[in-house]
C-alpha cells in the first residue's frame, strides 16, 4: 500500500495491491469524501446520476455509489 498527496494534505490517493477484482488501472477502488452525502447525492440524482446504492449506513461510515459517464463504480462516503 502507498499513498500519494500533494504538499497540502487535504488530498491524498491511497494505493492498494490486495483486492484481486480491482486490477491497476482500474477506477473500481475510487472513494471520494463527502461533507455532506445526502445533499451531495440528491443533486447528483437531480443531475441525472446514476447509482448503483442510495447512502447506507456501513460500519466505517455511509456510502452511495454512484456510475460515472464510463460505468466506473465510485463511492462517496461519509465518515
Amino acid at each position: 500500500m502507498g499513498q500519494v498527496a500533494p504538499r497540502d494534505p487535504s488530498t491524498s490517493l491511497t494505493l492498494v495491491t490486495w483486492f484481486d477484482s480491482m486490477p491497476a488501472g482500474s477506477l473500481r477502488g475510487l472513494v471520494l469524501r463527502s461533507e455532506d452525502l445526502a445533499t451531495d447525492y440528491a443533486d447528483l440524482v437531480n443531475k441525472g446520476g446514476e447509482f448503483d446504492r442510495p447512502p447506507e449506513k456501513q460500519p466505517w461510515g455511509t456510502e452511495a455509489i454512484v456510475r460515472d459517464p464510463d460505468g466506473n463504480s465510485i463511492v462517496l462516503q461519509r465518515i
